[in-house]
């Protein structure tokens, strides 16, 4: 094409020359690629190592679309019942109830840890004592799933009293909590100090 437009053959040729020069230079500097698995942006002060090599860096997803569609569910929905929630630092228990699933709960105690407004004791645990909570794969637990009522109350007393005993039930849990016979004695007694 260049000879049809009547450039000089010696242009021709040192073009040609250039061109290979620079296809060799682009293969001896082609860079390697390698994935990195991204789980957070701690990943990027690990891969800034890499930045001054011949290696390039892609990060990888964890949660792909294949993962999300091929996911078999690891436990039925709505779990409700008497759970248990373990603090990480000391490794004592809490023991609640819920008639929703229990996960919903979990995710209730975690933001009054957050928003610093402790309204159940594993929360007034947590923050009082600067302890720290994990995970709900970790740490929460179904103790027995059974729907909201008197049974539900008398289930989680059981379980209540069980954690006291073997010395696992954080403190600031009170052991009556739910107890109808606790309720109808503290009747009982703000009757008798009205008299």
């Amino acid at each position: 094409m260049a000879i049809n437009n009547n450039y000089p053959m010696d242009m021709i040729k040192r073009l040609k020359e250039k061109m290979k020069k620079i296809r060799t230079e682009t293969q001896e500097i082609k860079k390697k690629w390698t994935p990195f698995t991204y789980f957070s942006p701690m990943i990027r002060k690990v891969t800034n190592i890499f930045k001054e090599t011949d290696i390039k860096i892609a990060y990888r997803a964890t949660n792909t679309i294949f993962k999300q569609l091929t996911k078999k569910p690891d436990r039925p929905n709505n779990l409700n019942g008497i759970y248990s929630i373990k603090c990480i630092t000391c490794n004592k228990k809490y023991v609640g109830q819920s008639g929703r699933d229990i996960q919903i709960r979990y995710k209730e105690h975690i933001n009054q840890i957050k928003n610093c407004y402790p309204q159940s004791a594993y929360a007034n645990h947590i923050i009082q004592n600067k302890h720290e909570f994990g995970p709900a794969e970790t740490t929460l637990k179904l103790l027995k799933q059974c729907n909201k009522g008197s049974h539900m109350n008398c289930w989680e007393q059981k379980y209540i009293q069980e954690y006291h005993r073997s010395g696992k039930l954080i403190t600031e849990q009170q052991t009556y909590e739910h107890n109808p016979l606790f309720a109808i004695a503290q009747e009982r007694n703000r009757k008798q100090n009205q008299s």
